[in-house]
């Protein structure tokens, strides 16, 4: 058995990798964007009316890496090597990202234009030199500087060579806006630009005819973006990232470590799941051996009725009509709202472990009455089938009482399809308990996900979904491992 269980424990690493791939897949191929979410705009990924510039997006994407290759995005998260700037200094990153796009000249002709952007200069570059080039680059931007100041400005910046060539796009980057009203400031960092670089011909004649100096800007950056968007090494400074190393990212928005939240909200979530599938199987159990004892009795239609009707009622409605039974009255019967008062913190240990408690009444029972229900189904399925067995005729015709036969002969077999399902069941009410979560204004997992799913953060989503895939695999090892328990003929070698 012990060789089985470490077994199945190694398999769960390459299964949790399969998982991994195909939530990473369907995360990027669906619609959507974190970036506009985050600035405002709906979960489809349509940027607002009231929506930033598409810099920020641009930028929110480059600080998350989601303007990289999906192969390297998929690597970096899987680690156990940090592809980011901050990681292994054996790897190196674009300093500034290639974001182009084609644009069809009126001759007919495609043209690549970039997105003007801010471009920061290269790692340690020498900050009094970043002064010289951005006082150089002020001159070149001021109309009123005068031909001698423009030369000498011009000639400091052509000397800096690829140094200096942030100063002149980030200029650029400035103009932008008023590029109709500034092409004289456009005209004289686009030649300084070309006497830098000698690249002249990237510019296509009768595109900038066609929208004046802003294509001649686009165009600029579609050069820089091919041809100067410098890789250079990692810093090193974190070596070790992604799934294999432990590391769950950071949330999107807030920057906050997604593992301690994750602990957080496991702490609140596991013990009501834990309780209520307890709770389930200690119930459904007896209730299913009863109504198969009494099979085709009024109490077994009456059993079979009910429970029928708690499968059908909605979770939502269950937990909305129970906050209006013991909270909406002036008794008071139960508290409805989270898992502790509000003054809390102030109760002795007693007091608080039972504030707990009737905190969690509410919210355990609305998840445990649906799986009660259908637990307890399937085992009176299974005892009915087991009592039909010729063992169990043959235990009956050597005159053992009806209770031996039940719990001596029959319950181990007829108990195997209910344990099948706890590798459904826990799982499910740990990862799918958001409507009660919300209901009940619980900060659990459930929620969290949700809340993940609505601000498109990659990393709450594979953080979370990822925990299920994990718990519905311990839940299958439960299984097999009870399977041996209930049933010694069963051996897993």
């Amino acid at each position: 058995m012990l060789t089985f269980i470490l077994r199945r424990l190694l398999l769960m690493i390459p299964t949790t990798l399969g998982v991994a791939f195909v939530i990473f897949t369907i995360y990027h191929a669906a619609p959507g964007d974190p970036a506009t979410v985050m600035m405002g705009s709906g979960s489809g990924g349509e940027m607002g009316q009231n929506s930033d510039t598409q810099g920020r997006v641009e930028k929110f994407k480059r600080k998350h890496g989601l303007d990289r290759n999906i192969v390297v995005q998929f690597l970096d998260y899987i680690g156990p090597f940090n592809f980011d700037r901050d990681g292994l200094a054996l790897f190196s990153s674009p300093f500034t990202e290639r974001i182009t796009t084609p644009v069809t000249a009126p001759d007919g002709k495609i043209v690549q234009e970039g997105a003007i952007l801010p471009i920061g200069y290269l790692p340690d570059t020498d900050p009094a030199q970043q002064d010289a080039w951005n006082a150089a680059r002020a001159v070149l931007m001021d109309d009123d500087a005068g031909e001698a100041d423009w030369s000498t400005a011009r000639a400091t910046l052509v000397a800096a060579g690829e140094e200096g060539l942030p100063a002149l796009f980030t200029s650029l980057h400035d103009l932008q806006e008023s590029a109709s009203l500034r092409g004289d400031a456009i005209e004289r960092l686009c030649s300084a630009l070309a006497e830098s670089t000698g690249a002249t011909q990237s510019l296509h004649p009768a595109r900038v005819e066609a929208i004046g100096n802003l294509a001649q800007v686009r165009a600029w950056f579609a050069w820089y973006y091919d041809n100067g968007g410098y890789r250079v090494p990692n810093t090193g400074e974190k070596t070790w990232g992604g799934l294999l190393a432990f590391d769950l990212g950071r949330e999107m928005q807030s920057d906050e470590p997604v593992a301690p939240e994750i602990w957080k909200r496991l702490l609140v979530t596991v013990p009501l799941a834990l309780a209520s599938v307890l709770l389930s199987y200690l119930i459904a159990l007896p209730l299913g051996i009863f109504s198969a004892r009494n099979k085709g009795k009024k109490r077994d239609g009456l059993i079979t009725l009910t429970l029928f009707v708690l499968f059908a009622i909605p979770t939502f409605w269950a937990g909305l009509m129970l906050i209006l039974i013991f909270g909406g009255t002036n008794l008071d019967l139960l508290p409805v709202i989270g898992l502790h008062d509000k003054d809390a913190a102030d109760f002795g240990p007693i007091q608080y472990a039972w504030d707990t408690f009737k905190h969690c009444i509410l919210p355990v029972a609305t998840m445990t009455y649906g799986s009660l229900a259908y637990l307890s189904r399937q085992m009176r399925a299974g005892m009915m089938d087991t009592l039909q067995q010729d063992y169990i005729r043959t235990a009956r015709a050597k005159g053992l009482s009806e209770d031996k036969v039940i719990y001596k002969h029959a319950l181990r077999n007829s108990m195997i399809p209910v344990l099948t399902l706890l590798a459904s069941v826990l799982p499910v009410l740990i990862g799918g308990s958001i409507i009660v979560e919300k209901v009940f204004e619980i900060q659990g997992m459930g929620r969290y996900a949700f809340e993940g799913l609505l601000k498109r953060d990659f990393n709450i989503i594979m953080a979370t979904t990822l925990f299920v895939g994990v718990m519905t695999q311990f839940g299958i090892l439960m299984s097999d491992i009870t399977y041996s328990i209930v049933d010694p003929r069963i051996r897993h070698e």
